[in-house]
């Protein structure tokens, strides 16, 4: 077996790729580690896939392995499948675009051996993306952070993982992939290290506003359970609230009668009636909850090699 698969999704490479695997090829090769450089073509733009087989000619089809995705199915899927196709004992994750550089593999592979953590982040120093995406990327993490408590504060594309909790993504399905999220049904065993964040080094970045705001919702409403958690206590106090009310306005209406004809009944209909409705959006939000989870495949338990 392999040491370590790179697993590197494809979409605007063009310019990049080839830098990329020469720094990849030139790190490992001065340590002396086995590896594999698997390639996956998420159907962008460019001429990304022609430079990949290129590659393959380069340095072999045992070192450079590629795959051709159908369409494009997102950065998070791609990596998926990339984990499907590893022969490493650890899979280590990077973007193509030399703003993570090979050379730094070396922390996070030392922080993993420090405490043998199941995955170990990249926590990127200064982020080099333009301003606007460096605070729409903060603010999706914030969101991110407050709707998924688990996860990690220093999650970032940047990551190795064992190849066992790497695969046991493989078994959840759910049409809105977050791999961290993934990560944080799977262990708590997770660390980060400091790494460079360098600028982009060509073409420009696939993530525009609308698709980050299109992604943070989706993730955050498929993965959190706080949007159904503040509708389950937001219903039980407006059912609290009309129903004590009701109760008011019936023992009023019963010791003075001084309220004018049909009121009581309309209150005590239409708060009773409200508060009831409320409740049985909370509870039914809280069962679809459940089927969500269900569907998703979270798995009950995952076992720890005996290895480690």
């Amino acid at each position: 077996m392999l040491d370590y698969s790179v697993v590197v999704p494809v979409y605007q490479g063009q310019d990049t790729l080839a830098t990329l695997t020469a720094q990849l090829h030139a790190f490992f090769a001065g340590t002396h580690r086995s590896f594999e450089i698997i390639f996956v073509y998420d159907c962008g733009p460019d001429g990304s896939w022609a430079v990949i087989r290129a590659l393959q000619a380069q340095y072999g089809p045992e070192l450079v392995r590629a795959v051709h995705l159908t369409r494009n199915f997102g950065q998070h899927n791609a990596l998926l499948c990339g984990f499907g196709e590893a022969q490493g004992r650890f899979i280590i994750t990077l973007d193509e675009d030399l703003q993570h550089r090979p050379a730094d593999i070396e922390q996070l592979i030392t922080r993993q051996q420090q405490g043998n953590f199941d995955v170990v982040y990249g926590q990127l120093q200064e982020l080099q993306h333009s301003p606007f995406r460096n605070v729409a990327s903060r603010a999706m993490r914030q969101l991110l952070r407050a709707g998924i408590p688990d996860l990690h504060p220093h999650f970032s594309t940047f990551r190795l993982l064992k190849a066992d909790i790497a695969r046991a993504c493989l078994d959840m399905r759910n049409s809105h992939t977050f791999l961290d999220g993934y990560l944080t049904w799977l262990t708590t065993h997770v660390a980060s290290t400091p790494v460079t964040h360098q600028p982009r080094a060509a073409g420009s970045s696939g993530y525009t506003l609308g698709k980050l705001l299109a992604f943070s919702l989706n993730i955050f409403v498929t993965f959190s359970n706080l949007p159904i958690r503040l509708l389950t206590v937001l219903s039980v106090l407006v059912f609290l609230l009309t129903s004590a009310y009701s109760v008011y306005v019936l023992v009023r209406k019963l010791l003075y009668d001084d309220y004018l004809l049909g009121f009581p009944s309309l209150i005590i209909s239409i708060g009773f009636g409200v508060g009831l409705i409320m409740l049985g959006l909370g509870i039914l939000g809280e069962y679809i909850y459940r089927i969500n989870l269900k569907t998703t495949r979270r798995p009950n338990f995952v076992k720890r090699t005996m290895e480690d």
